[in-house]
């Protein structure tokens, strides 16, 4: 009788035993289901963005996915916490025109490039370019840069025209702003350095901290110039914010 009794209960606790492992399992299962899910709907999106019509990466700007928005730094770009599926990207930076793109979001990390166009055509870049010649001709590759960055801030400000040939070419009091529109070396053509530079300053490289005209105080004694707060001096110019 005892021994039936005890060999029952031995059966009862094995079964007890099994169900409850079996429960843990289960929960265990669904504990690592509900993780494993949140994994995968954690995804990213990174990459890098390029000034089209140099290829150099653009030096900052935005990138807008699903209502998240990122900085570019230096090209680059992590946007993260974006959901599975189809979603528009959306890019500003620096001179750009608008730019939106449709990406398939998958789990993990997505990696992709973009490449914006510029606001400008080819033929103020070409201008661009001559007035950096004409400007900058023995100023080191920085130098030219600089001077591209301050004929694009100009661009910028609500005080100067809003195109590139606008700056260039504007006239104040009947005078032209820069002397080689007025004596002709606007028309020298540019070489692959002056490119070079104007398309860092296109991809937002600004060595001149938003500077808007610059002088070489060797060469003019002009009061008006050297009346503004000067943000740098880079060879030969010194750089000022009007």
């Amino acid at each position: 009788m005892r021994s039936g009794l005890t060999k029952g209960l031995t059966i009862l606790i094995l079964a007890v035993y099994c169900f409850t492992a079996l429960a843990y399992a289960a929960v265990s299962a669904a504990s690592l289901t509900i993780t494993l899910s949140n994994r995968v709907e954690t995804n990213t999106v990174t990459g890098i963005v390029r000034a089209d019509e140099s290829g150099l990466p653009l030096v900052h700007g935005t990138v807008s996915i699903n209502g998240k928005t990122a900085e570019i730094s230096n090209g680059h770009f992590v946007v993260k916490d974006i959901p599975l599926g189809t979603h528009t990207v959306e890019i500003s930076g620096p001179y750009r025109q608008s730019f939106t793109a449709a990406i398939i979001v998958e789990p993990g990390i997505n990696q992709h490039e973009f490449s914006v166009s510029s606001r400008f055509d080819q033929g103020e870049i070409d201008l661009l370019a001559k007035i950096i010649r004409a400007e900058a001709e023995g100023e080191s590759a920085l130098g030219k840069t600089a001077v591209a960055a301050t004929i694009l801030n100009r661009v910028k400000s609500k005080r100067y025209p809003s195109t590139i040939a606008g700056v260039v070419y504007q006239r104040v009091n009947g005078r032209y702003q820069y002397s080689p529109v007025a004596n002709g070396r606007i028309n020298v053509p540019p070489r692959s350095e002056d490119y070079h530079a104007a398309f860092q300053a296109l991809a937002g490289s600004d060595p001149t901290y938003g500077a808007t005209g610059f002088y070489n105080p060797a060469k003019t004694r002009d009061r008006w110039v050297r009346s503004h707060p000067v943000t740098t001096v880079i060879d030969g110019h010194t750089f000022f914010k009007y």
